[in-house]
């Protein structure tokens, strides 16, 4: 259900013009302590609001069309800094042959230079109603991944590429009075289809990583919507960035319990491939929706390093009616209207109140 791609293969250019596929590049950062930063830089996002709408009503949305940024802090176990970003098309470039992308005033370099992958994220943000910017940096530098063992079953139409992990980065961001750096795990990758999300066939998806002492452990568990046996997959990448698809491996989610907001999700998991089988606690949820979390993971077993990050998914469920106008809280148009309500949920979380009410006095300036 998910196949393993070179960034040059289905990472195409011209995917940008085909109704109803995404692309999203994403990269996270967590210390052992849990802090950490998620930036995701896409286009066709499938979380915006009226990507799921358009392609359910006959009319999918090429992706070139819907650029976007995502841009999540957390400290202390909780959400510190929120924003969803999205540009008019002509606010954004992506030199694929460069490796480079550039959203509104925002840089992104991801490409391999001498055996090595080299990531370098420049934040440049406006945030709704905030008195700065969201400005910073985030890099690393990693071992390239390589020799990757393909892994497709049937009609595959969704791709994912590992681009650099099993090494450290760092990040220096600033908005307002929050003042946050780090370093810590990098992992960053990279998803691309021809067709929209709740196409793919997946009922329900879980996704993680675990970062262990000789590389990174990459796992999904996909229930598939023809009511067929969950499948699993875990990618191992050693320290050298060579990434191996583990055969046989196993992913074993416990008790299904239910979000306030609706959704399926699982708090404990137990990865198995070959030998060596870890834990992995979900209970840590740092963002929760109607069809999305992530959670920040502990975890044992084998050679197990700080924390992880983890995702549960649920395609059906994405930009429907009675969630849309929620979403659109959360999402900042920057070249469109917007919701009232955007201060609430974006920028950083201290102030968000005062921010909202200054917004909607008379007299503001």
């Amino acid at each position: 259900m998910i196949r393993i791609d070179a960034p040059g293969s289905v990472f195409a250019p011209d995917l940008l013009a085909t109704p109803g596929g995404f692309l999203w590049w994403y990269v996270d950062l967590v210390d052992e302590t849990g802090d950490g930063v998620v930036v995701i830089w896409s286009y066709g996002l499938p979380f915006l609001p009226g990507v799921g709408q358009s392609a359910r009503a006959g009319r999918p949305t090429p992706p070139g069309r819907r650029p976007s940024v995502s841009v999540a802090i957390y400290g202390d176990g909780k959400l510190v800094f929120y924003l969803l970003q999205e540009y008019a098309p002509e606010e954004s470039a992506w030199d694929a042959d460069a490796g480079t992308w550039r959203f509104g005033n925002s840089q992104f370099t991801s490409r391999r230079v001498d055996g090595v992958a080299v990531l370098d994220v420049e934040l440049d943000c406006a945030v709704p109603r905030a008195a700065d910017r969201l400005r910073g940096r985030i890099s690393a530098r990693t071992p390239v991944v390589r020799h990757v063992a393909q892994s497709v079953d049937g009609d595959c139409g969704h791709g994912w590429a590992p681009m650099a992990m099993a090494g450290t980065g760092t990040a220096e961001l600033t908005c307002g009075g929050l003042d946050y750096a780090m370093r810590g795990r990098v992992y960053h990758d990279g998803n691309a289809a021809d067709r929209p999300l709740h196409e793919l066939g997946i009922e329900r998806w879980i996704w993680g990583r675990v970062p262990v002492e000789d590389g990174e452990l990459v796992y999904w568990w996909l229930r598939p919507d023809d009511g067929t046996p969950a499948r699993s997959m875990v990618v191992r990448v050693d320290a050298g960035g060579v990434a191996r698809t583990i055969a046989d491996a196993r992913v074993e989610p416990g008790d299904e319990a239910t979000s306030a907001a609706g959704l399926g999700w699982w708090r404990e998991l137990l990865v198995t491939a070959g030998p060596g089988a870890w834990a992995v606690d979900c209970a840590d949820v740092v963002d929760s929706g109607p069809f999305y979390m992530r959670q920040i993971t502990r975890v044992e077993g084998p050679g197990a390093l700080g924390r992880g990050v983890g995702e549960v998914v649920d395609p059906a469920r994405v930009d429907l009616a009675r969630h849309r106008p929620l979403v659109r809280m959360r999402v900042h148009n920057a070249a469109g209207s917007n919701s009232m309500w955007l201060p609430l949920f974006t920028g950083p979380t201290r102030g968000r109140v005062r921010r909202l009410v200054r917004g909607a006095l008379p007299w503001r300036g």
